[in-house]
């Protein structure tokens, strides 16, 4: 199976589903991003409380990470993935007697069911590579998290259409359950080989020797800053927009943008780190992470600006996740890639649900313009690093493309 390209023989069939289970699992979690705020202030939950369900499902999406990936080696990922997709489904379901009993309480039970889920969702870019030729690695990671462009269709029209119940919030929870028992079955229909190397121990000594690697660094550094950054002006944009006014379907059709900005440009974007490197990709997307922040900043109270400003953070958050997490795998040794995947998860994870718990908190303390203006903060020292990098190794990055 290692040897297998992700477009042809062996190997398509494991990335095609694969990519079409990652779409259906980010689109539960478009879902739950675009109302689980609204959601918790119909329950009563206000002010800073309101993104707490939310933040419950970053929490356990991090505590799950790494047990996941100590599964996985012992297990193999099919068995893990399974169970992952069951509590997602569950989620679902709490996540609707929530509605129905009236109990936020019960609602971060339900987010944080759907985080342990989506923890081990993160990790089908990562199986892909393990079905793909060397030289298709990056095109099949990139084709595993263009599955996510399904997302920004079928998510948005799940939160805003009662399908599954008269209540629209009680049949966008139902709908999460769908979605998880159709990546069961997805699953259990795909071939998804054990690790070929058996992991070895990895201890701080470990740790402290990966992160000697700029590479290593630098892409773990976009992938959790910059989903952290997108977490966090994703969720407070639909905020602020609720609080200028506009319709829940506003909102929702600006997050069905957004998230279509971040998954559609996987269809090119393995090509794309081919031929100009992962370095350069991840630095370009921060650069249009900065760029979206400044405009929300010049304009804060501007809709059109907001609705466009998203669709900036989407494209960077691509660049940087994809690119990032490419950067990741390629400087990993076999003995230690479900490690350091976990790592890089790990990371990802933090600083993803701070993005998720401090929304409404940062908006009380700085509002929509100071929120942008602590993202700039944060994304610039690490393009400034990278590019700092990139011309003190110019020649190896010529020479290796990512």
């Amino acid at each position: 199976m290692s040897s297998a390209s992700p477009m042809t023989g062996a190997g398509v069939v494991p990335v095609a589903t694969l990519a079409l289970a990652n779409g259906l699992g980010i689109s539960s979690a478009v879902i739950s991003v675009t109302m689980s705020a609204l959601v918790a202030r119909q329950l009563g939950w206000t002010g800073a409380l309101a993104t707490v369900p939310y933040g419950m499902q970053f929490l356990t999406l991090l505590l799950a990470t790494y047990p996941s990936a100590r599964l996985m080696a012992r297990f193999g990922r099919k068995p893990v993935f399974l169970g992952a997709a069951l509590s997602g489904g569950a989620g679902g379901l709490v996540g609707y007697l929530a509605l129905i009993l009236g109990d936020p309480l019960l609602l971060c039970v339900a987010h944080g069911l759907l985080g342990i889920s989506l923890a081990n969702q993160n990790f089908y870019r990562f199986a892909a590579l393990e079905v793909a030729s060397p030289e298709r690695k990056a095109t099949a990671m990139s084709l595993v998290v263009f599955g996510g462009t399904f997302a920004a269709i079928a998510g948005p029209l799940l939160s805003r259409h009662p399908l599954f119940s008269p209540e629209v919030f009680q049949s966008a929870y139902l709908g999460i359950t769908v979605l998880w028992g159709v990546i069961m079955v997805l699953i259990l229909s795909t071939r998804l080989p054990r690790p070929q190397t058996v992991p070895a121990k990895f201890g701080l000594h470990d740790v402290g020797l990966a992160l000697r690697q700029p590479r290593l660094v630098i892409g773990m550094a976009f992938a959790a800053i910059g989903y952290g950054a997108m977490n966090l002006l994703m969720i407070a944009s639909g905020l602020t927009m609720d609080g200028l006014g506009c319709s829940y379907t506003q909102v929702s059709v600006a997050i069905q943008w957004h998230v279509l900005a971040m998954f559609l440009p996987s269809l090119v974007m393995g090509r794309v780190i081919a031929r100009f490197g992962g370095l350069s990709v991840a630095a370009t997307g921060g650069l249009l992470l900065i760029g979206s922040s400044i405009g929300a900043y010049l304009q804060p109270w501007h809709v059109p600006t907001i609705e466009f400003t998203l669709i900036l953070l989407g494209i960077g958050w691509n660049m940087t996740y994809v690119g990032g997490s490419y950067l990741v795998a390629r400087a990993a040794p076999p003995e230690h890639g479900l490690s350091i995947q976990a790592m890089n998860d790990v990371a990802i994870g933090i600083f993803a649900m701070l993005g998720a718990f401090l929304p409404g908190l940062i908006l009380g303390w700085f509002g929509w313009a100071g929120a942008n203006l602590l993202v700039i903060a944060l994304i610039l020292p690490i393009v400034g690093f990278t590019l700092v990098h990139m011309l003190a190794t110019s020649g190896q990055v010529a020479a290796e493309r990512g």
